[in-house]
């Protein structure tokens, strides 16, 4: 069984505000928390290069879908999501019928567990691990150059994640089942994918998210990079506060905007966000940073992975992720992924895909 590739390396494009960006969501004609193909969405204008205060806390004034719809009462009919998943549906199986692909069914179980200000009742726990390593979905989305994605995750303390979290990118031709290719490197006019997931740490109470991103100017883990198995997922956040506060639930948004001139990675943008703060903000204008081999340290990283090993901040980090533009942001990709005799559990919930600023529930 191929291994779960954590890439997820997207050019993201500048937020009105900040807010925990997580997940990308796909639409469904024929979901009731879809809005058909997608054709009715359009940049609102939030993006006003408005300067986003220095510790990533909303500005006064809002602006995001949450303040909007407390709770994400509502929201599902807002023609700015492209996707929506709250897991109110009455089972397992009527959430899995609007998803294209899935693995594991038995290892999901809906429970009354939900994030603080949630308006649903319910989240879904996804196990893996022992005879079963995998339990995902998938969801081909309507192409788009810029998505926003929100999810909540509670993951179990002390468990060997290998991929856990959430994946979103682009493939083309569009697909209706993941295909990750770990291992090798996109050629730009194929594939790319963002992803966030515990990176550092894992299986300790000091775990920490980071990126794990595949893209056609990804940085290989080997000196010489040759053959199959030579890159793996990239690593850009670097921040020791970036942690899995394992046991509770944690809010995760990220915004990603693909170059628009598939000549370079000019216009691209990556934001990340955890319960509303700002964790990384990439544009081909920085910050500037250095490469150890396949991660990428930003200015102001403090995780050991960068620090033991300093560089001069020097470059900054190529968001080119396609080569043609006909590849887009179309696919989204909850997953718990876990090769490891022993089983762990991670809970999701109110997962929100839009053309817009979600934000943490209000």
């Amino acid at each position: 069984m191929l291994e779960r590739a954590r890439c997820t390396l997207s050019s993201l494009s500048r937020l009105k505000v900040s807010t925990v960006a997580v997940l990308a969501l796909a639409a469904c004609s024929s979901s009731p928390h879809g809005n058909g193909d997608g054709s009715a969405l359009a940049d609102l204008g939030v993006h006003d290069g408005s300067v986003l205060p220095a510790d990533g806390a909303l500005p006064p004034d809002g602006g995001t879908l949450a303040d909007e719809y407390p709770g994400d009462v509502g929201l599902s009919g807002d023609p700015r999501v492209v996707w929506l998943e709250d897991f109110e549906l009455a089972s397992v199986t009527a959430i899995l019928a609007r998803y294209d692909d899935k693995k594991n069914p038995g290892g999901m179980t809906l429970v009354a567990d939900k994030p603080a200000r949630s308006g649903g009742a319910s989240s879904l726990r996804l196990t893996a691990g022992g005879t079963n390593s995998a339990t995902d979905f998938f969801k081909k989305l309507p192409d788009h150059d810029e998505l926003f994605v929100r999810w909540y995750v509670k993951y179990q303390a002390s468990v060997p994640w290998h991929h856990t979290g959430v994946w979103f990118g682009g493939y083309d031709p569009a697909t209706l089942y993941p295909n990750p290719q770990a291992g090798l490197k996109p050629n730009g006019d194929d594939r790319f994918s963002i992803a966030i997931e515990p990176v550092y740490g894992i299986g300790s109470a000091a775990a920490r998210f980071d990126t794990y991103d595949y893209w056609m100017q990804m940085h290989s883990y080997e000196d010489m990079p040759s053959g199959a198995g030579a890159y793996y997922g990239n690593g850009l956040i670097h921040r020791n506060d970036f942690t899995l506060d394992e046991g509770s639930w944690v809010c995760i948004e990220v915004h990603a905007v693909v170059n628009p001139d598939a000549t370079s990675g000019a216009g691209a943008v990556l934001e990340v966000w955890k319960n509303d703060q700002l964790m990384r903000s990439f544009t081909d204008a920085g910050p500037l940073g250095y490469w150890i081999k396949d991660k990428f340290c930003p200015m102001g990283s403090d995780g050991s992975e960068c620090t033991d090993y300093p560089a001069p901040a020097n470059t900054v980090l190529d968001l080119q992720v396609r080569s043609t533009t006909s590849l887009h942001l179309n696919y989204f990709w909850p997953q718990n992924y876990v090769t490891d005799a022993s089983t762990g559990d991670v809970q999701l919930d109110d997962m929100v895909v839009a053309t817009s600023r979600v934000g943490c529930l209000r």
